[in-house]
């Protein structure tokens, strides 16, 4: 096998398609360890901002590496998709696939890539998918189109495998040294090959070589789980809302030296990946489950926007403190993210809704929280914890309503400083 070979000693170029925040820590990790590494993106303005040394996403150390890796001319940035496949011997798809406004799966930048791929030749290249997609995409799309187009024979002719991306976001770096990798190839030559070139990232790093079918399946199935249990905790939440109890005092004393309860706390449950995955199975049977639990975790801004109106009446016109804006804790991201759909909400209320993040550009939470009527904590960044209601007090209004979605605050320390208290999960 010479790509076998190439990559053992590592003498062999990679292509990445996609340099957001699966693709360009995945190029990055490689071209540290003295891989060639190309990295291709249609977007003109990420391109150009990497060639500056400028990175798009936040990541611990992610910035010094950039300027490290390019200083050494491992990681190279195009728009030119043909010349980084001709030059490819192991072709990385880490492309979007997001949802369309009615709920399907979009595959629009998928199919511009897999195009571009096929156009050029890839006799003993190996082709990496690791968007998310449905099961059986690998097999019955992404090879058929290979062979079909090219007329060439995977794992003779080439190889194709699909590895599914697992990294937490803000901690990409480490977990792809870390995790272990799952390779799903289409035949076992894709597979042994594949194996080959994640050890580059760390001898000691498991992989587990299975079918591309279950490869897709087990990334589906991971980001699942925690949702519906994210979404569990959140029907949790209103339960203990509808009996006047605290949901987090019960889930602490659930979850109290109990080998078998591991009950997560309630609160926004979204992001790119949890929002959409189970979406992924839609044409699947008997995901009625799935589907109530996105429901769930979806109407929850909109839950905590109704007890809000419920406290205070009518919003219109009143000045709103939002803090945080990302998807989850200390993220940079926004995408499909409870705290904007709370934005939203309130807008269309007529608020005058002012927002403090501070991993996203945003106003001084001085300026925020000033004569606030009401202060909502939607993202449970670990800086928010420094907050004291004390603080919080001195700027808003007197009497303003402190909104809790994560459990922040104890309620007695919120009242006692003059305010009012509502969280979810509290009755």
């Amino acid at each position: 096998m010479q790509l076998l070979d190439k990559i053992k000693n590592k003498q062999f170029t990679m292509a990445v398609f996609g340099l957001g925040r699966v693709g360009l820590p995945f190029s990055l990790i490689f071209a540290a360890r003295n891989v060639k590494v190309i990295g291709v993106d249609v977007d003109a303005t990420i391109v150009e901002r990497l060639k500056k040394g400028i990175t798009t996403i936040r990541e611990a150390g992610i910035e010094e590496l950039l300027k490290k890796v390019m200083s050494e001319q491992k990681f190279i940035v195009t728009v030119d998709a043909k010349g980084a496949v001709d030059e490819a011997d192991v072709i990385v798809v880490t492309v979007g696939t997001p949802l369309t406004h009615d709920l399907r799966p979009d595959f629009s930048q998928l199919h511009q890539a897999l195009e571009m791929i096929s156009s050029r030749s890839i006799s003993g290249k190996l082709i990496i998918l690791r968007s998310t997609v449905p099961p059986r995409t690998t097999e019955e799309v992404v090879c058929k189109l290979l062979k079909e187009r090219t007329g060439l024979e995977v794992g003779r002719d080439f190889y194709l495998t699909y590895c599914p991306e697992r990294i937490l976001e803000g901690r990409a770096l480490e977990e792809l040294e870390t995790l272990p990798e799952i390779i799903g190839g289409v035949d076992s030559a894709s597979s042994i090959i594949a194996a080959e070139l994640f050890k580059i990232v760390n001898p000691k790093k498991r992989t587990i070589i299975t079918s591309a079918k279950t490869a897709e399946l087990a990334k589906l199935f991971s980001n699942i789980y925690r949702y519906v249990n994210f979404a569990l905790a959140n029907q949790f939440a209103l339960i203990a809302e509808y009996y006047g109890a605290d949901a987090y005092e019960i889930i602490k004393v659930a979850n109290q030296d109990y080998k078998r309860a591991n009950i997560p706390i309630p609160g926004p449950s979204g992001g790119p990946c949890l929002y959409k995955d189970g979406y992924m199975l839609n044409y699947t049977p008997f995901i009625d489950f799935i589907k109530s639990a996105w429901h769930l975790n979806e109407s929850i801004p909109l839950h905590m926007v109704n007890r809000t109106k419920e406290k205070v009446g009518c919003l219109f016109g009143l000045k709103v403190a939002l803090l945080g804006l990302a998807f989850k804790a200390d993220v940079d991201d926004t995408r499909q993210s409870p705290a904007v759909k709370l934005l939203n909400a309130l807008k269309a209320e007529g608020c005058e809704v002012a927002v403090h993040d501070p991993y996203i550009a945003s106003a001084p939470i001085e300026s925020v929280l000033s004569n606030a009527d009401i202060v909502i904590l939607a993202v449970n960044h670990s800086q928010f914890k420094d907050l004291t209601c004390q603080y919080i007090a001195k700027l808003a209004k007197p009497r303003a309503l402190l909104v809790d979605c994560w459990g922040f605050f104890e309620p007695d320390n919120v009242r006692k400083a003059g305010m009012r208290y509502l969280g979810l999960g509290r009755g």
